[in-house]
């Protein structure tokens, strides 16, 4: 019964954010507040349309944004070359390549032995322990997966270590009470631990292209990792101590067994295994290196900067990506570690999406349209400082995060508070930050992000469990980024002069 309840609410959501997208851009068309020139008035009919559709998912995430792209160009707000330009900005294919690299990653289950190498330990022998177990392979998978695999991977596992505890009517309760834990960490992880690195979830590689594009910043691997490593760190320690202290003793004990470790591959998959570590080995490697040649030579050196310009990190996502589709595992029968078949399962209409965000973040910088905006943010009193529209930046990120998807929500609000923060005078890399690091903070509802949605779906985390420590884990992330923001300002990338 919730189960036909839900799914006739979120049909009727659909079809009133279908038919209320197209009539709230024709009346921001008509009373065009700002009183905007002709293309930044189209533009922002487009933005509310796709805004709309983005928070309702009226249509699918992907086709918003080239509708958006279509009716930009339509309107007359660009050129089709000026709105389809952003589609191939580094960024993409920074993900294209992360994502390859992920395929190969999941293909010979090196993030199941990964999982499972952790959780044969002595953390498995708690029921504390191997939520701390699971939370922290979800987050380390995160560093190199997306979010949504993290949890769907990770969640069957969790599902069969705490199976056994069911069996006995007298820990039933108890048992629950350990699996919703675990789950819960499962997703918190896989949220957290994308904050680690560019490449862990979408809003990051986002936030990355528009300070690229439109503060004219880099934002670089291992500059990202300086930062987002110890915010990731101290929020999986939140996450971990608020699950454990609203399920409180019912979530003690452990599994009977800890799961199994993946079976033994044939020959021609342990050389592929061995060669996606390679690949990923080197990816690493490159994109560290222009960092440390920078530290060991400083960044005036010819070399350093030859480095640096050679090995971007979309270059070397996508090289190294490449090189597995011409790296043979059974060479007599031309197998290859990855498979253009494979390859074809990535998620393009991600690629689609981030293509099209760009591309209207882009318009809303070049119309005016951004700045508008900023300005409007910029004049509440709470912006008054920059650390107050870090604030503002980092309340905004979180709530619609909580509504919206987190790469709807870094689309929808990077471009504005880089402009706010450029109206005002301040530094716009800690606000586009905080926006980017909130957006994959949505953990109140199952619909905020893949991951509470996907560990909710196995019926073990009763909904009040999931709002009373995701309220409680939403208001920490708030303090904790801001707060981390502003102690690690040595850390963060500079704007250009």
């Amino acid at each position: 019964m919730t189960s036909s309840f839900d799914e006739r609410l979120e049909r009727r959501f659909k079809t009133a954010g279908l038919f209320a997208g197209p009539a709230l851009a024709s009346l921001v068309w008509m009373i065009n507040p700002g009183e905007h020139p002709p293309e930044a008035r189209s533009l922002l009919a487009v933005v509310i349309l796709a805004a709309c559709y983005w928070m309702t998912e009226a249509i699918p995430l992907p086709a918003t944004a080239i509708l958006a792209s279509g009716l930009a160009i339509l309107l007359g707000v660009a050129p089709a070359r000026a709105v389809f330009s952003p589609y191939a900005d580094p960024v993409i294919f920074l993900f294209i390549g992360s994502f390859l690299l992920s395929e190969a990653f999941s293909k010979y289950g090196l993030d199941r032995r990964i999982a499972s190498a952790m959780l044969a330990t002595r953390l498995g022998r708690s029921g504390g322990g191997m939520m701390a177990g699971f939370g922290g392979a979800s987050a380390l998978i995160s560093t190199c997966l997306s979010n949504t695999a993290t949890a769907a991977l990770m969640t069957p596992i969790a599902v069969g270590a705490v199976a056994p505890g069911t069996a006995q009517e007298a820990r039933k309760q108890r048992a629950t009470a350990l699996a919703s834990g675990i789950l819960l960490m499962v997703a918190y992880g896989a949220s957290t631990g994308g904050m680690a690195t560019i490449i862990g979830t979408p809003p990051n590689l986002l936030v990355a292209g528009f300070l690229e594009r439109l503060a004219g910043t880099r934002v670089t691997f291992t500059g990202w990792l300086l930062f987002g490593a110890p915010i990731a760190l101290v929020l999986l320690g939140a996450s971990l101590g608020w699950t454990r202290l609203i399920l409180g003793r019912a979530m003690q004990g452990a599994p009977s067994a800890p799961p199994a470790m993946p079976e033994t591959q044939d020959a021609a998959s342990r050389r592929g295994m061995r060669l996606t570590l390679c690949a990923f080995g080197l990816a690493g490697l490159l994109w560290t290196l222009p960092a440390v040649v920078s530290l060991a030579l400083g960044r005036e050196s010819p070399i350093a900067a030859a480095v640096t310009a050679r090995l971007p990190e979309a270059g070397v996502a996508i090289l190294c990506a490449a090189l597995l589709f011409a790296a043979p595992i059974d060479w007599r029968r031309r197998r290859f570690a990855l498979t253009w078949q494979e390859g074809r399962q990535v998620n393009w209409g991600i690629i689609l999406l981030f293509g099209g965000g760009l591309s209207l973040g882009t318009l809303a910088e070049s119309t005016g349209l951004a700045r508008w905006a900023g300005e409007g943010i910029s004049a509440l009193g709470l912006s008054s400082t920059p650390a107050g529209l870090l604030a503002v930046s980092i309340a905004a990120g979180i709530i619609v995060s909580e509504f919206a998807s987190n790469t709807a929500s870094a689309t929808l609000l990077v471009p504005v508070v880089i402009a706010a923060a450029q109206s005002a005078g301040f530094d716009p890399i800690r606000p586009a930050l905080g926006v980017g690091l909130a957006a994959t903070c949505g953990f109140i509802f199952p619909v905020s992000t893949p991951p509470n949605a996907i560990v909710f779906g196995t019926g073990l985390v009763p909904l009040w469990r999931m709002i009373k420590v995701g309220i409680l884990l939403d208001l920490t992330s708030f303090l904790v980024i801001w707060l981390g923001l502003l102690a690690l300002t040595p850390l963060l990338p500079q704007a250009n002069p």
